[in-house]
């Protein structure tokens, strides 16, 4: 692996060929020369990460969203360009005069080349995934694709109010996230075969990341060398995610207009998983493991919204009568902790998480019943 000198400058030269982290280059507006569609264009302005079309042929046809009906390309302009439609630049408010998103960042700032990359938060498998409606412990609740959608809004976006979950935004929305499933070509991978979809899930660690432990002091290190360039010394971004500078745009990693404590990305795991897959850009996967959940470590420990996080696993399961404390991913650091849980913030924010796991385990068998 190269040293922290040498990649930070391959890294940033790789910027500067491709999308200049404070420069807007050739891009434009909306569906401009660098954002033509999907086989071209679509990704953080069609330049960073953009969907393989090639590499997918065999299971998915890339289509220009230009060619697609007017409500898939509303939900596509939802989705991908959030900040300036939904968001707190966007024109879309509530009747109050607070934007539908309070976060500053886009959807595809997680679901990349909005949900069209596998192993970066996809979203052809979306509808066939919450088909049956399954549990999401967090809130108590059984959901289907609109509430997944809504508790983004909620998690992700920090909103206090959301959108009608039968209004024209959502309805939008899941006009193109239908539309992006009607791109799988292999029928092995519909319905119940969603699970067959390449890159479906995070893209875990190959190692017993359960048993690692985040390095603040050596992810604050990492972050400044790797990627502060983009995202910003104070985690706000830049571009469209930060008020006043033009595109291209890097997402808020901390801070009130980035996600919140109730958010997937939340996990330090997960983020870590994420980063390492994909960043920084221009080198993706030339962080180690260890390295990945240092940085992630780092951005997490930074402050950041609570929103609605407060109140998550805080319910008892109705199946089994548990709190669902005991219930959730030990690597979750949200929501309620079981009173008798001896473990600190700091270890279920940075690991290691298998004691904590292996203790929720022996107090659910303890408790005399089973978790479903």
């Amino acid at each position: 692996m190269l040293n922290r000198l040498g990649r930070l400058a391959l890294v940033v030269g790789s910027l500067t060929v491709v999308s200049s982290c404070g420069q807007d280059g050739a891009a434009a507006s909306a569906y401009g020369a660098d954002e033509s569609g999907l086989t071209s264009g679509l990704g953080f302005d069609g330049r960073i990460l953009k969907t393989d079309c090639n590499a997918m042929s065999s299971w998915y046809e890339c289509r220009d969203i230009r060619t697609a009906p007017a409500a898939v390309q509303r939900g596509y302009e939802y989705i991908h360009h959030t900040s300036s439609t939904l968001g707190p630049d966007g024109t879309r408010k509530f009747a109050d005069g607070t934007p539908y998103a309070r976060s500053s960042n886009a959807c595809s700032s997680c679901h990349f080349s909005g949900g069209q990359v596998p192993f970066g938060l996809p979203l052809m498998q979306v509808n066939d995934k919450y088909a049956a409606k399954p549990l999401f412990r967090a809130f108590n609740y059984k959901r289907d694709a609109r509430d997944a959608t809504l508790d983004c809004f909620r998690n992700c976006m920090g909103n206090v109010e959301v959108p009608d979950k039968y209004g024209d935004v959502i309805d939008d929305i899941m006009a193109y996230v239908g539309w992006t499933a009607a791109g799988v070509t292999d029928p092995s991978m519909t319905g119940a075969g969603w699970e067959s979809l390449p890159g479906h899930s995070w893209p875990y660690f190959s190692g017993d990341w359960q048993s690692m432990k985040a390095d603040v002091t050596n992810g604050g290190a990492i972050y400044e060398a790797e990627c502060h360039a983009c995202h910003g010394r104070d985690g706000a971004g830049q571009g469209e995610y930060r008020p006043g500078e033009p595109r291209p745009r890097y997402p808020a990693l901390w801070g009130d207009r980035s996600f919140t404590r109730g958010a997937a990305m939340y996990s330090v795991p997960q983020l870590a998983f994420f980063t390492r897959k994909h960043m920084p850009f221009g080198d993706p996967e030339t962080l180690s493991e260890q390295e990945a959940l240092d940085v992630a470590g780092f951005i997490n420990s930074q402050p950041r919204a609570v929103a609605h996080s407060a109140r998550m696993f805080c319910d008892a399961d109705t199946a089994t009568g548990l709190p669902n404390s005991l219930l959730k991913p030990a690597h979750w650091n949200v929501g309620c902790v079981d009173a008798a849980e001896p473990f600190s913030f700091e270890q279920r924010l940075l690991g290691p998480w298998r004691p904590i796991a292996l203790w929720r385990a022996a107090e659910v068998a303890r408790r005399g019943t089973t978790a479903r």
